[in-house]
């Protein structure tokens, strides 16, 4: 909880610390500069978590992995609150999308090690949902703490209550590491400290060089201006699309998956083309949609202007109060939708989010309660959406390829991610007619994948 408290509350201050001038405490990009960057920082992220799960599998085990990446998420959020400018961004950012990637990969591992991984285990549901509360949670609140410190003293004191959280948490976490590892099963507690698939030293110090050049070259580009925000979402759009067409024709392909799965493989990209659909809408809600929040809502309630980052909160709230009713609308049985129509469902619900701003271009401001019934519509997609998607991924997944096949529902958050930080280019909150146009031509073409999705699954069956 402790680490999505930080990293969301973080994440509620990104674009604003991008685009904001200098004299308000920001860089002082252009508006398109910053929106495109939070879409690339989060397509970054997402494909860490690959980096995760090969670190855990290969060099440290889960348990060091998610101390180190804990480790990595401090640092971030210590040089982002220290340094500041171009470098202390891209530093910051950079160890926080590392140590982000590898405690999402690493926790779920010691959490299920933790409470058993049996089907059925008695305690194993109750503490992942303990465990998904505490992410929402930490979502919820993260933002209204550092929105509210940003908007009152600057930016670096956000970014430090965010550090400061995340300290915290790692004390705890440390105070508590050698009692909770003592509590597991002495052959849980070995294959937690140590790699299961050990690689060779070569291997792993030719990986970690490529990744340190690489990242150094990266960082070099950004800060001379020789690669701009936008070729470098593009060239991450090209990156990630390319991996997942890999993973899909890789069972396609290989004699030793039967003619049932390969069917069941291609079965799955209506699915993976929904899932990408609607992280693509979700993620405005980090970049456009804040900056909208910022530029063109009446945040006024009274004598109390409500922070632009706290609009980061409604989705976390929205998740948190939606979710039993619609989990148990889903535990119907023969009255609840089938998985591919649900996710179709949703995709249309999302994309509705984004057209229930258009009554409200060329107003001077729009009323405060039009964000949130467009972060609420997203938010009931995601519920639609989100789960069902990982459900779907495991069934459609062949036997040989379960695990690399399970990586494609986390490349359709940064296929989506590296979509929303491409278009979002061409919103402009200072002229009418782009504003429409952008809300309009997003939000339709979200729900004519909806439409269509749904139109395959009723006739396939």
């Amino acid at each position: 909880m402790w680490e999505r408290f930080s990293f969301y509350g973080m994440q509620a201050l990104l674009v604003y610390y991008l685009y904001f001038d200098v004299a308000a405490g920001g860089l002082g990009l252009d508006q398109t500069q910053a929106t495109g960057l939070v879409g690339v920082y989060g397509a970054l992220l997402y494909l860490c978590c690959w980096a995760g799960g090969w670190v855990s599998d290969r060099v440290l085990g889960a348990e060091k992995t998610l101390l180190g990446g804990a480790i990595s998420v401090t640092i971030g959020h210590l040089v982002l609150a220290g340094i500041g400018g171009k470098i202390g961004l891209a530093i910051g950012l950079g160890c926080i999308a590392i140590g982000s990637g590898f405690v999402k990969t690493a926790a779920i591992t010691v959490l299920g090690s933790r409470h058993g991984e049996q089907e059925g285990d008695a305690k194993a549901d109750p503490a992942f949902q303990l465990f998904y509360l505490g992410i929402n949670v930490g979502a919820l609140l993260g933002p209204l703490l550092t929105g509210w410190l940003s908007s009152r003293y600057s930016f670096e004191m956000g970014f430090g209550a965010a550090a400061v959280l995340m300290i915290g948490g790692l004390g705890i976490y440390a105070a508590l590491r050698k009692p909770m590892l003592q509590s597991f099963p002495l052959e849980v507690k070995k294959a937690l400290l140590r790699a299961q698939n050990p690689a060779e030293k070569h291997v792993i110090s030719t990986a970690f060089a490529a990744v340190a050049v690489l990242c150094g070259v990266l960082l070099y580009l950004l800060l001379t201006e020789t690669i701009s925000a936008d070729q470098l979402a593009g060239a991450l759009l090209l990156v990630t699309i390319g991996a997942a067409l890999w993973l899909i024709i890789q069972p396609l392909r290989h004699p030793q998956v039967s003619s049932e799965e390969k069917r069941k493989v291609l079965a799955f990209i209506p699915i993976f083309i929904c899932s990408t659909a609607f992280w693509a809408v979700q993620a405005q809600t980090y970049g456009v949609l804040a900056v909208y929040s910022q530029e063109r809502v009446d945040r006024m309630v009274g004598d109390f202007e409500i922070p632009a980052a706290w609009s980061q909160s409604l989705n976390p709230f929205f998740i948190l109060a939606l979710s039993i009713p619609i989990s148990l609308w889903f535990m119907c049985g023969s009255r609840a939708p089938r998985v591919k129509i649900g996710i179709s469902i949703g995709v249309i619900i999302a994309g509705s989010g984004l057209l229930v701003l258009i009554p409200f271009v060329g107003m001077p401001l729009a009323p405060v309660w039009v964000l949130p019934l467009s972060v609420f519509l997203i938010s009931l997609g995601e519920l639609f959406i989100g789960p069902g998607g990982m459900a779907a991924t495991a069934h459609h997944a062949p036997r040989m390829f379960a695990t690399r096949f399970s990586a494609l529902y986390f490349l359709t958050l940064a296929i989506g991610m590296s979509i929303a930080g491409n278009v979002s280019k061409f919103y402009d909150p200072t002229n009418h007619t782009s504003e429409l146009r952008y809300f309009a031509v997003f939000g339709i073409s979200i729900i004519v994948i909806g439409v269509g999705s749904l139109m395959v699954a009723k006739k396939v069956g």
